[in-house]
């Protein structure tokens, strides 16, 4: 998303802090469905919109529109009157700007096996806004680091990288030995690459920033902010190291830059030693139409830091390292807007997306977009071996660890969080680029959140952000 839609975004959310006008009439015969475009996400909304149909003899029109343009489309469809949709699934993060336009989860749904069985990292979090159950959560959504088990355990490649560093070969538990293990395989013979993490525009970059920041940064609450004066976190020494880190590991990887999907494509192609993507890339690392690696895939949950940035003392503090998960992105959710035509076939339709059984299958396909996210799926390692193989407790242990982690960050979500993002997303594509040092660019950055904050309301941001990071409304 460039600076100029940022803008256009800004000036949408402030639009919608005055009336709404009133909404156009459309025809109620039938239920909308509005998500992103292609096989991931839209994918299940519309094969399951076939069963929905021949159950209940409810037709769906599932809307797809790219991904770049749905929130502000979206958007404008609460602040004009236009019609937006009967249901509508979209990103977790977007809960606090489209929440004031949606309609409450009913109770019943609430209180039902379908809710309750969804993890409480995903469903106390990011279902809710301002106390208020105002989504249902589709899709869990955290990163996870991938390494080559057949590598690892090699005699040779052991031997050698004791000699050279002084520790053995093993899953990183600090992005510091992250680094040493991708600089030792990016000169090796035995495979192309250290490690892979996605650098391309429009392709999730920013994630893999936020994952290697999470574990610099002492206090979680003050990852992205000052959680009472709303200063940014991302001109700190902290975040400038976090940077750095990517940007080195980014270097052990190809020259070309790559998305997510690249990132995971080319783990299961066996081109590097590690990796660090969502839980798609278990799936990818085992399908044998996909991966030359199956079998010999591990996973490990995102390394911590024995240095962490104080930001409250402004001073580096040592600490033994432990694993610190992020919550990246957070996952995809269903919601009912308020002025919906046929509220009670929306919310019967997206029961029907998240029935267990459907839920099941869409997070065991790796086609699907969606991830493991109920607390069945996360213990049911039966369900998986077919799928995953040998790898399949490894793969689901790294699930569990991450979300019953008490270190477990999650991301940010605060009104204007696509322009947040735009705007930091531009200043590293200046330091992929060349043409900015990552303490200017973060500076940079910083500077336009600051103004960003400002034209929203810097105490409502900051209540907000209090209730993003789960800390207590009156105190940071």
């Amino acid at each position: 998303m460039s600076r100029i839609v940022a803008r256009i975004v800004t000036f949408v959310i402030l639009l919608l802090l005055g009336a709404v006008a009133p909404r156009a009439s459309v025809a109620q015969d039938r239920l909308t469905v509005v998500t992103r475009d292609g096989g991931p996400i839209a994918g299940p909304a519309l094969r399951h919109a076939t069963g929905f149909t021949t159950a209940t003899g409810v037709p769906v029109d599932v809307v797809q529109r790219p991904f770049s343009a749905l929130y502000a489309e979206v958007m404008l469809g609460f602040v004009t009157g236009g019609p937006t949709a009967d249901v509508l699934i979209f990103p977790a993060a977007w809960l606090p700007d489209f929440a004031p336009y949606l309609a409450p989860v009913p109770p019943t749904l609430v209180d039902s096996a379908l809710v309750r069985g969804i993890h409480p990292a995903f469903r106390d979090v990011l279902m809710r806004w301002q106390g208020a159950w105002k989504a249902v959560t589709l899709d869990g959504d955290l990163h996870m680091g991938a390494y080559r088990r057949d590598l690892f355990e090699d005699p040779v490649l052991r031997a050698a990288y004791l000699a050279q560093h002084r520790e053995p070969l093993e899953p990183p538990q600090d992005w510091a030995q992250y680094a040493r293990i991708a600089t030792f395989f990016q000169a090796r013979p035995e495979v192309r690459y250290g490690t892979l993490e996605a650098s391309a525009q429009g392709g999730q970059r920013l994630w893999y920033l936020f994952s290697h920041a999470a574990a610099l940064m002492a206090d979680r609450g003050s990852l992205f902010f000052d959680p009472v004066t709303m200063r940014p976190s991302i001109d700190s020494p902290g975040w400038e190291r976090a940077l750095q880190g990517y940007l080195d590991a980014v270097a052990t990887g190809p020259d070309v830059a790559l998305a997510s999907h690249d990132v995971r494509r080319r783990f299961a192609a066996g081109d590097a030693a590690m990796a660090i993507d969502w839980s798609d890339i278990g799936l990818y690392a085992s399908d044998p139409a996909l991966s030359h690696v199956g079998g010999r895939a591990g996973f490990f949950v995102l390394p911590g830091s024995e240095a962490v940035w104080d930001a409250q003392a402004q001073v580096w503090r040592a600490q033994a390292a432990y694993p610190v998960p992020f919550l990246a992105f957070g996952g995809w959710i269903a919601a009912v807007p308020a002025e919906a035509r046929a509220p009670d076939h929306a919310w019967d339709y997206i029961r029907w997306l998240a029935d267990p059984a459907r839920a099941d299958s869409d997070v065991r396909s790796g086609a699907s977009g969606f991830n493991a996210y109920r607390m069945s799926q996360l213990n049911d390692p039966d369900g998986w071996r077919n799928i995953i193989g040998d790898a399949t407790e490894s793969y689901l242990g790294v699930l569990r660890e991450s979300l019953s982690s008490p270190a477990v960050t999650p991301d940010l979500r605060i009104p204007g969080y696509p322009a947040y993002m735009a705007a930091l997303d531009a200043h590293l594509g200046d330091v992929l680029a060349g043409r900015a040092g990552p303490a200017q660019a973060l500076a940079a950055a910083a500077v336009e959140w600051e103004q960003i904050t400002d034209r929203l309301g810097r105490g409502a941001q900051a209540r907000n952000y209090r209730e993003a990071m789960r800390l207590r409304p009156e105190t940071p």
